[in-house]
C-alpha cells in the first residue's frame, strides 16, 4: 500500500510517499507561504506529485492521501481558521482535489496535533490518555482520552495553544485574544523574547537554544520562562482531562530539557496533588512526527471506508 502524506505547517510544507508501516519512501520539504491559500495547496501537490515521481509512480497510484492542516478542521475537509496560517473558513478538500486532480473520497484531512496524537497510537506505541503538544512555530493540542482523540462539539478540541498562561504582561495572539500560550511560548514568542533580553534580533529559537547550552544566562532564563508558561497551560489541563502523559513535538521540543525543570515545578505548584504526576516527555517519533500524523489519519480514513 502506497500513502500519500502532507505535513501543511505555517512556514515550511513536508510530503511524502509512505508505506503502511509508516516507512518514507520519499521526502520533500519546502518554505511556503500561507498568504495564497489556492497557491499553498497547488505548492503541496507538486511536492506530492514529485514524491511520486522519484518513485516512478504518478499521483493516481496512490492507494489515499492524508494531509494535515495548522488549524481547526472537520474530518471533511472544511477548515474552521487556523490562527498561525492567518486563515479562514474554506473547504481546504475541494482545493487539493482541484490541485490533484485526484478524487476528493481518497483525501483525508485532520488538525496537525490531532495527527500528531493518533501517529502516537499508531506509530509509537501510546495509548491511554495523553496529551500531544507541540513548540514550533504556533503551539497546537490534542487530547487523547481512554485510547481515543478527543474532537469535541465542533472538532476544535486540544486547543492548548489558546489557553490563557499571562495576565499582566500578555501578548496578543493570533487568534485574535491575549495572553495565550501561543503568544508566550511557541518559537516565534521565544525569538521574540529573546530580541527583547538584548540578544539580537536575529535570534530565533534554534539560535536561543545554542546560547542557552553554551552558559548564557539570559538564553536560559528565557527557556526557563517559557517552561512556566507550558507548565501553566498543562496544568490547565492535567486538571481538567487527567491525563498520564504529555508528548512534546516540534522543532523546539529539542530544547525540552532547558524547560523541564520550570515546567514541573510549575506543574507541581499549580496542578491539584491528584493531577501533577503528568510526565513530560519528547514524542517518540521524532522530527517526522506530524508527517507520520498525515499518514495515520488517511490510513485511519481508508480503515473506515472498508
Amino acid at each position: 500500500m502506497l500513502i500519500g502524506a502532507i505535513d501543511a505547517g505555517g512556514t515550511k510544507v513536508l510530503t511524502a510517499v509512505m508505506t503502511e508501516t509508516g516507512k518514507v519512501l520519499a521526502k520533500r520539504r519546502l518554505p511556503v507561504s500561507t498568504e495564497d491559500v489556492p497557491a499553498y495547496f497547488g505548492c503541496c501537490a507538486e511536492m506530492l506529485s514529485m514524491c511520486a515521481c522519484d518513485l516512478g509512480y504518478v499521483l493516481g497510484d496512490l492507494d489515499g492521501i492524508g494531509m494535515n492542516i495548522p488549524g481547526m478542521v472537520t474530518p471533511h475537509g472544511c477548515v474552521l481558521g487556523s490562527p498561525s496560517a492567518g486563515w479562514q473558513s474554506f473547504d481546504a478538500r475541494s482545493l487539493l482535489a482541484v490541485a490533484l486532480e485526484s478524487n476528493p473520497e481518497k483525501l483525508y484531512f485532520e488538525n496537525d496535533i490531532n495527527a500528531c496524537a493518533l501517529a502516537e497510537l499508531r506509530f509509537g506505541g501510546a495509548d491511554g490518555n495523553f496529551i500531544w503538544l507541540t513548540i514550533s512555530t504556533g503551539n497546537g493540542g490534542a487530547v487523547v482520552a481512554n485510547g481515543n482523540l478527543l474532537r469535541g462539539a465542533n472538532n476544535c478540541a486540544g486547543e492548548i495553544g489558546h489557553i490563557k498562561v499571562e495576565r499582566q504582561d500578555a501578548y496578543p495572539c493570533g487568534c485574535g485574544g491575549s495572553g495565550c500560550l501561543e503568544a508566550h511560548a511557541s518559537g516565534v514568542a521565544i525569538a521574540r523574547r529573546a530580541a527583547e533580553a538584548g540578544l539580537g534580533h536575529d535570534t530565533d529559537a534554534r539560535r536561543c537554544e545554542e546560547l542557552a547550552r553554551d552558559g548564557n544566562a539570559v538564553a536560559q532564563a528565557v527557556f526557563a520562562e517559557t517552561g512556566i508558561y507550558i507548565g501553566r497551560a498543562l496544568a490547565s489541563a492535567a486538571n481538567l482531562i487527567n491525563p498520564e502523559y504529555a508528548f512534546i513535538g516540534g522543532g523546539v521540543a529539542a530544547a525540552l530539557d532547558l524547560m523541564l525543570p520550570a515546567i514541573e515545578d510549575t506543574l507541581k505548584n499549580e496542578a491539584v496533588p491528584q493531577c501533577a504526576d503528568l510526565k513530560v516527555m519528547r514524542t517518540r517519533l521524532g522530527y517526522d512526527a506530524a508527517l507520520l500524523g498525515a499518514a495515520a489519519v488517511c490510513l485511519n480514513g481508508l480503515e473506515k471506508a472498508k
